[in-house]
């Protein structure tokens, strides 16, 4: 079974999960990359500065970057990714179907067409989940009347998780339909990367002036207003650094970060951490806190877990129903500090941390890529009448 992936650009995430599948499944993945962030050193404009993963990206599967014509290329605006070569460059490819991530592009509505007009039949996969309550009716309107038949015209929808497959129930998709195949990353490299960072702790947190008999907080994320670690300091703050804090992460808020750093002994800004190091820290970490306001899912969460460390997240996380309701941590109200100070006081009581590390190690487990590649090659089986 060839199937044809339309994906923005080389993610650190996804590439593991292409390697598998044409590894280990009976499904032959080909990629197309709409844009070529992430190949050379590229600036991140969520990180405010230029990155370049320290893993490999394009090994172990088969790929093509299709031409990007827009005058401002980039993976995460609208109009960052226009390719009109990808319909043509779908039919020559010679796959049986095609899965596309999203739907916020130019390029992502030429695939749908190529697939309706070579009849080649697609699977959707997103992060969006139900609408908000709080939605305004004509922003609603305008999605159903777009993004309905998008959904319900699928052969079949891959949900990441309860909150996505809640979306594609509410937008018309029928439950048969629907396979799931969770948001995962490489859970053996972190785990092993996280063993190495518990053994090396005294050597890792002494080196910042930290002492290694204390619990340690982790934030890893870009440090954008939407993600507020400066609720955590806060809340640190209310329980008076009872722990190690280190903050893993650049962007708009860096300066803010590093000045709060100057006063709190507890504290420190470690800035960008590139993939092959952070595991470790992951490792050293107790607890991994994730306050954001709004996140379709979090994989920083699935990296913290399968490392070790005990998550706690707002309850506007995407991963938390499935992740760390089921006992693996702790899930709070997003924008209230002291909710997340009652949860890291929680977190920090005897025996606390002990009775979910070993269920977040589980529900990681369970989060792994070949349940995901177990999920896609259900559905390309299931639209092809395998």
């Amino acid at each position: 079974m060839r199937l044809g992936i339309v994906v923005t650009h080389p993610i650190q995430y996804q590439a593991p999960l292409y390697r598998h599948l044409a590894a280990c499944t009976d499904v032959q993945p080909h990629v197309f990359f709409l844009t070529e962030h992430g190949v050379d050193s590229s600036y991140d404009p969520g990180f405010r500065r230029s990155i370049q993963y320290d893993v490999p990206l394009l090994e172990g599967y088969s790929y093509q970057f299709v031409p990007n014509r827009s005058p401002r290329p980039s993976p995460s605006t609208p109009f960052g990714a226009i390719n009109p070569s990808l319909p043509s460059r779908v039919r020559a490819a010679g796959i049986d179907a095609l899965l596309v991530h999203g739907y916020s592009s130019p390029s992502h509505w030429l695939a749908y067409a190529a697939a309706g007009r070579w009849r080649i039949p697609y699977i959707l996969r997103g992060e969006s989940r139900p609408d908000p309550p709080t939605t305004p009716g004509l922003k609603v309107a305008i999605k159903r009347a777009f993004v309905g038949p998008l959904v319900r015209r699928a052969s079949a929808c891959l949900a990441i998780g309860t909150e996505n497959r809640n979306f594609y129930l509410a937008y018309g998709a029928a439950p048969e339909r629907i396979f799931a195949a969770p948001y995962s990353v490489d859970r053996d490299r972190f785990a092993a990367a996280g063993e190495e960072g518990r053994r090396r702790r005294g050597e890792l947190l002494g080196g910042l002036g930290l002492d290694p008999g204390r619990p340690t907080i982790l934030f890893a994320a870009k440090l954008q207003p939407w993600k507020r670690p400066l609720d955590l300091v806060a809340a640190m703050d209310q329980i008076a650094g009872r722990a190690n804090l280190l903050l893993i992460g650049d962007g708009p808020l860096r300066p803010a970060v590093d000045h709060l750093c100057a006063d709190r002994a507890w504290m420190r800004s470690l800035g960008f951490v590139n993939q092959r190091e952070i595991g470790r820290w992951y490792g050293v970490a107790d607890l991994f806190v994730l306050p954001s306001e709004r996140e379709p899912w979090g994989l920083a969460v699935n990296e913290a877990m399968s490392a070790g460390a005990v998550p706690i997240v707002s309850d506007a996380v995407g991963c938390g129903p499935d992740l760390v309701a089921p006992g693996a941590g702790w899930v709070f109200s997003a924008g209230d500090v002291g909710s997340l100070a009652d949860a890291i006081v929680q977190a920090l009581e005897p025996g606390a941390l002990t009775s979910r590390q070993e269920v977040a190690r589980r529900v990681a487990a369970e989060h792994g890529i070949d349940r995901t590649a177990d999920g896609i090659v259900a559905a390309t089986r299931a639209v092809l009448d395998l």
